[in-house]
């Protein structure tokens, strides 16, 4: 570079609002934002937050090269964009688009090798492109450490997201992935976990939704979770919402080793189907997860005579999927109803549900008018097993997820 130009970083807020976490930069007329764009042999960093699609002439700014790009954020709040296919940064290290296309076969944005974080939101229908096209340019980023795909919920199309063919897939390993984010349709997270190995991955975060067309029995969670490397959950939390049912496994020193692994799964017409669909899911691949030592059962949401999980089936399956757990923790809004399944006189095999069951801790900030859980304590009691039972009026301070900082501007 000539001694004379100095590489500049361009930061633009549009619509800044209050208590939107972005850093204040002054707004740039319009005719000055684009001749700052003009210099793009000396932009290392661009940021554009909250624009609105009268600012699409800012894209056509971008359909150029940028030789020493190292950071591109792209926040529309309406509308959607597209990649300018002229656009090519070699240098960049972090992509960040919200509502903002890239366009078919430049995904790869001209060997973006150095590329460290990936973060595509607000993807329309028509960003589905076909897995295997999606993992080749993955692929084709060794250093990649971040990658966040969120399709906008509803949107898909049938013939990207069809069953792969009954034949060997080849897995393309990502040796530097730590953190993978996914938000969309279930079958299209399946037909893109059975193509990648993530040797040293450790914060999984899945937000998955079913349609008409979802085939939760065909997830290939396990084979996938079989390509990590040393993981270690010990404890779980397992939250019920209104149209969700999510299972999150933790660490159990976050502190020390932050793993963390969320599955969420969305029906918005029957929150029973997303209850059995995950519980069918984690079944599949409960092989693939270590022993979980304390399980916490929690509720987002609660109206009187709700039932969580319809049949004492359907709790009985759960239930085996953690038969290591010493410590169980519920709501109180639970207790009645998961102590009508663990009673013996309903059927339930006390010796094969949570068979090394220690402690019993149930959260509720109102006096609970029955003694929950007497008859299947007594029955552990006989057999020469005993649980202690606590009631705690609040819960204790929730495990988080690990929190996500980035070394550069981003939305």
């Amino acid at each position: 570079m000539p001694s004379h130009l100095t590489a500049i970083p361009l930061a633009i807020n549009y619509k800044i609002e209050p208590n939107w976490p972005l850093p204040y930069v002054p707004k740039l007329p319009k005719k000055e934002l684009l001749l700052a764009l003009q210099h793009c042999n000396r932009l290392y960093s661009i940021f554009i937050g909250r624009c609105t699609s009268e600012g699409s002439g800012l894209l056509k700014a971008l359909d150029n090269p940028f030789p020493i790009l190292e950071a591109l954020s792209l926040f529309y709040d309406d509308g959607i964009q597209v990649l300018p296919n002229n656009f090519v940064a070699p240098r960049l290290r972090a992509l960040h688009l919200v509502n903002v296309i890239i366009p078919m076969g430049h995904l790869s944005l001209t060997n973006a090798a150095n590329l460290l974080s990936l973060h595509l939101e607000r993807i329309p229908a028509s960003g589905y492109s076909p897995p295997e096209y999606l993992v080749e340019c993955i692929a084709s980023m060794p250093h990649l450490e971040n990658i966040s795909f969120g399709f906008k919920e509803g949107t898909y199309y049938p013939d990207m997201v069809m069953e792969l063919p009954r034949t060997e897939i080849t897995r393309m390993v990502l040796p530097k992935l730590s953190r993978l984010k996914y938000t969309g349709i279930i079958n299209y997270l399946d037909n893109l976990l059975a193509r990648i190995s993530t040797p040293f991955l450790q914060d999984i975060r899945f937000f998955t939704f079913l349609d008409e067309t979802s085939t939760v029995t065909v997830l290939r969670l396990s084979a996938f979770l079989g390509t990590i490397r040393n993981l270690d959950f010990r404890v779980t939390v397992v939250s019920f919402y209104i149209e969700s049912f999510s299972i999150t496994y933790h660490s159990e020193q976050p502190s020390v080793a932050p793993a963390y692994f969320s599955f969420c799964l969305v029906d918005n017409r029957d929150q029973n189907r997303a209850v059995a669909s995950t519980v069918q899911i984690y079944s599949a691949n409960a092989s693939a997860l270590p022993v979980v030592e304390s399980l916490d059962l929690e509720v987002s949401w609660y109206m009187p005579g709700s039932t969580f999980m319809a049949q004492h089936a359907l709790w009985y399956r759960f239930l085996r999927l953690f038969g290591g757990v010493k410590t169980l923790r519920v709501d109180g809004v639970l207790a009645a109803e998961l102590s009508n399944v663990l009673d013996p006189l309903n059927g339930a095999v006390t010796n094969e549900l949570l068979p090394v069951l220690s402690e019993l801790v149930v959260v509720s900030q109102e006096d609970l008018l029955q003694e929950p859980f007497s008859s299947f304590i007594r029955a552990r009691r006989l057999a020469g097993h005993s649980i202690d039972l606590r009631v705690i009026q609040d819960r204790p301070s929730a495990l988080r997820p690990p929190p996500i900082s980035w070394s550069f501007d981003t939305f």
